[in-house]
């Protein structure tokens, strides 16, 4: 995905970040956004980051995969607030992936979370996933 901004459309707003184009100090950037499921969560923590630095502006971003997910949510956040609308709105899906978690099958049993033990090999939905995915692959 590929986000472009037409620098005339922008101009009350400045660049894709939100700020003038007249301050010196400014250092205007492009993204490349991987994917690859965790590196969409550690990208959020680098997003935020850079979205606290008031001498950073985003001229482009380019991602895919989960990536792209994070650059929707940063441009969506960019236009509806600004840098805080996109600190929101990236904390906000993460926190909401974070809770869809709690509803996977793939969970410890009862007595894993007991023993502490964090592994999946005996969890009845992994165990079932590992046979049918040995079974039927190519």
């Amino acid at each position: 995905m590929e986000i472009g901004i037409n620098k005339k459309e922008h101009k009350h707003k400045g660049q894709l970040g939100g700020r003038a184009d007249n301050s010196s100090n400014l250092k205007r950037i492009n993204l490349a956004l991987q994917g690859g499921g965790s590196h969409g969560a550690f990208a959020w923590g680098v997003l935020d980051r850079l979205l606290e630095d008031d001498c950073i502006d985003f001229d482009g971003i380019s991602a895919t995969s989960v990536g792209a997910v994070n650059a929707t949510v940063l441009a969506y956040g960019l236009a509806v607030g600004g840098r805080a609308g996109a600190r929101h709105a990236l904390a906000d899906i993460w926190r909401r992936v974070a809770n869809l978690a709690l509803l996977s099958p793939l969970q410890p049993t009862p007595l894993d979370r007991l023993t502490g033990n964090q592994s999946l090999e005996t969890s009845p939905a992994f165990v079932l996933f590992d046979i049918m995915t040995r079974l039927f692959s190519p």
